[in-house]
Order: structure tokens, then C-alpha cells, then sequence
């Protein structure tokens, strides 16, 4: 009996031991978002040419052009987008965390969105590769607040099953999304995936039998919403380790999406919130003409919204100049 159980926990120190070192592992840090290995690879080659990097869902992804930025902030912020489809903040941070960037990297604007509902995603590899062990405290420090135990659970359970998932050794670099990386800057139109990816097809189709459901929102007037202590005080993190590593940061509140609460920020913050959370203002986005989905622009619209985001933008570079 003491033999078996001394080769069982043998097995499993070897496992953990093997596990651990490909959590690790450069190679197989994104092992689990296809599309950002692709981004990654090419920022690597190509990231002395930009001063921003852009991070995100595909809200950043789809509505951000860089080359227009660049033209309308008159070449002062050459970005490069490193945003995805479905990343959520968690995943957002990690890939942050995660990603050497280049010395000549000014700023950082990053999508304030919420967090992945593992529930409905539970044991994806998407869901499963960022859940490394500070992704992991966040998570449970987050659902905890809510009392969600099923949520703590999940995100631990996520944590120990991305050590032993011994199938990110398989990885394949299959994209949807071929050529993205090297498409202006990282900026790639969802007009060009739609006769190669079933969600956005559908997604389109949808639209297009009710544009009204999106135009209808256009008068909504919403209320921020209240963050929990526990993603306050990660962003707080968020904003000393940009700050530690030389990079100001820009937090950004995307078109389609519900507004929070940032009064946390000190009024001394010198963190800069782009919010474009009002339909109101920014009605004219809310319209077939700009649209691609209830959730997305198209790429008319991505080029209108983009030298919005600019105009922003140069007002940001101007405060920053004054100081």
C-alpha cells in the first residue's frame, strides 16, 4: 500500500512539476487565443514602429483603425491593435501582463469592460490560458464580493486544470481571422470574416433582419454602473503597473457597452477615461450605416469612430503637454 501511494504522489509531483513549467512557458502563454499569437508574433518583429498599444474585445478590435488614428492625431500615436474578439478584462490583463513590450511604447489604452461569465464558457481553452495564479486571485476576489461561490469555484477549478492541460502542447495556429496581425496595424473589418466565420454571419444576419433593435437604443440615457471593490482595486494595480513600467495609461469605455462608475480614480489620477457609453451623443453610430451587428461598427464606422477616438485623443496629448 505504501509503494502505490508513494509512486501516485511521484506521478502527480511529476505532472505538477511538468505542468508548472509550460504555465510558464513563453511558448504556450496564449496557447489558447489563436488570434493573439498571431498579434504577439508580429508586434515581436515589428514593435519598434509603434509608441501605443491598443488592448481589448473586439469593441477595441473592430472599431479601432490605427492608420486613421495616426493620420488624426497627426502621426503623434502610431498604435498597434492588440485586441481580440471575446477577451474580457481578465484575459485583457493577463495578455498585458504578459506581453514584452517595446521600449518605445508610450501608452496604453485599455477597454473597461466586464468579466467573462465562466459559466457559459467553462473549460474552453479560451477561458482556460490566462488563468494563471494572479488572474486567478483576482477572479476569486471578485466573485467573492458578489458571494458567487460557483464563480470562485470555477475560476480555481480553471486555474489547476490550465496547469495539468497537457493539450496545450497541441496547440495549432489556425486563424479565422487570417492576415489580421499585419492588416493596418491589427485593425481588421468584420465585413472581411463574414463568409468564413458561422458567429458572424449570424451575428450580421440578425442585424439585418432587425436594425431596429440597435437604432432603438439610441435615445437610452444609462446610469454608471457600481464596480465591486475587488476590480477597483485591480485597476488601481492595473494603473501602478503601467506606471512601473513607463507607460501611461488611457481607460476606455466602448460604443455599445454600459458605463461605470470611475469616481474611485483620485481627481490627482493621472489615468485619463475615454467614455463613449452615451448613446445620445454618439447616436449616429447606432444606425445601419455604421453598423455591422447590434454590437460592432463596420468599417465606415470604425473610420468615424476612429477619428473621434483621435480627437480625444489630441485633447489628452494637449493636457499632458500643460503639465
Amino acid at each position: 500500500m505504501k509503494k502505490f501511494v508513494f509512486k501516485l504522489v511521484a506521478w502527480i509531483s511529476l505532472f505538477l512539476i511538468l505542468g508548472l513549467c509550460l504555465l510558464f512557458s513563453n511558448k504556450y502563454k496564449f496557447y489558447g487565443n489563436g488570434t493573439i499569437r498571431q498579434k504577439v508574433d508580429f508586434y515581436k518583429k515589428n514593435g519598434e514602429k509603434y509608441n501605443a498599444i491598443i488592448m481589448g474585445s473586439s469593441r477595441m478590435y473592430r472599431h479601432l483603425d490605427p492608420v486613421v488614428l495616426d493620420s488624426a492625431t497627426h502621426h503623434q500615436i502610431k498604435a498597434y491593435n492588440m485586441a481580440t474578439g471575446g477577451s474580457f478584462y481578465t484575459e485583457s490583463r493577463y495578455i498585458l501582463r504578459q506581453l514584452e513590450l517595446n521600449k518605445n511604447i508610450k501608452y496604453v489604452f485599455f477597454e473597461i469592460q466586464g468579466v467573462l461569465p465562466l459559466e457559459r464558457n467553462a473549460l474552453s481553452t479560451k477561458a482556460l490560458y490566462y488563468h494563471d495564479l494572479p488572474s486567478t486571485i483576482f477572479e476569486s476576489k471578485y466573485y467573492s464580493e458578489t458571494k458567487d461561490w460557483a464563480g470562485v469555484y470555477t475560476a480555481v477549478e480553471h486555474y489547476f486544470i490550465n496547469i495539468f492541460y497537457l493539450k496545450k502542447l497541441d496547440q495549432t495556429d489556425y486563424f479565422i481571422d487570417q492576415g489580421s496581425a499585419d492588416y493596418r496595424d491589427g485593425y481588421y473589418p468584420l465585413e472581411k470574416e463574414y463568409n468564413r466565420s458561422t458567429s458572424v454571419k449570424t451575428q450580421r444576419d440578425t442585424y439585418v433582419k432587425d436594425t431596429m433593435q440597435l437604432y432603438s437604443q439610441r435615445n437610452f440615457v444609462l446610469q454608471p454602473k457600481k464596480m465591486n471593490t475587488a476590480w477597483e482595486n485591480d485597476i488601481q494595480l492595473l494603473i501602478k503597473e503601467c506606471d512601473k513600467r513607463g507607460v501611461k495609461l488611457v481607460l476606455v469605455s466602448q460604443l455599445f457597452t454600459e458605463p461605470y462608475d470611475m469616481s474611485f480614480l483620485k481627481k490627482n489620477s493621472k489615468t485619463k477615461v475615454l467614455d463613449f457609453t452615451a448613446r445620445k451623443k454618439f447616436k449616429d453610430f447606432y444606425t445601419s450605416k455604421n453598423a455591422q451587428d447590434n454590437g460592432h461598427l463596420n468599417q465606415l464606422g470604425a473610420r468615424k469612430f476612429s477619428k473621434i477616438f483621435a480627437d480625444s485623443v489630441n485633447i489628452y496629448l494637449n493636457e499632458i503637454r500643460k503639465q
